[in-house]
């Protein structure tokens, strides 16, 4: 009996503890741009930023991805492994946009193509001054929103930052 009782005891608490547990981060963020909303999937983790959205065949409208990162600084993205065109936009810390790209999709790399030469054939898409934040989105989000360096993007900052921080302690 003292057995059971204290088996009992044991599962309460764990239920008690799991239950107090937080929520995981999330793995998509809801943003509005350009007078639209958009789910965007999140990369924030080093693996998550290197994977980005290679090897997908389409971003579906009202889609894409955003890159939240620890800082602000330039940065650079490419092409490499990715199957369709995609639209660049950075951001800086206070929410304004320092660069777009429409970039375009590459050729794979060749049999005889070591990974360096592969890298090094991709042109490089640049922030143009600190970032804190990228948004890849569908090809023609850019032109169709008319969005522009210099333009507020009226994201919130603070939110995003939130985010990261959670999941760096937590893992997805």
């Amino acid at each position: 009996m003292a057995s059971s009782v204290t088996h009992a005891i044991w599962m309460l608490a764990l239920l008690l503890l799991s239950s107090c547990a937080p929520p995981p981060p999330p793995t998509h963020v809801t943003i509005e741009l350009g007078g639209e909303t958009w789910v965007m999937e999140l990369a924030v983790t080093p693996a998550e930023i290197e994977q980005g959205l290679m090897h997908r065949e389409a971003i579906p409208e009202g889609t894409g991805m955003i890159f939240i990162f620890e800082d602000s600084q330039m940065r650079s993205f490419w092409m490499g492994n990715c199957l369709t065109d995609i639209d660049l936009i950075y951001v800086d810390g206070t929410g304004r946009v320092t660069a777009t790209h429409e970039m375009t999709s590459e050729a794979p790399r060749r049999p005889d193509e070591s990974e360096t030469a592969y890298r090094l054939r991709m042109p490089g898409y640049p922030s143009r001054f600190p970032a804190r934040v990228a948004l890849e989105f569908p090809p023609g989000t850019i032109q169709r929103l008319d969005l522009k360096p210099q333009q507020s993007t009226g994201l919130d900052m603070t939110y995003l930052d939130s985010i990261r921080q959670r999941s760096a302690v937590s893992p997805r």
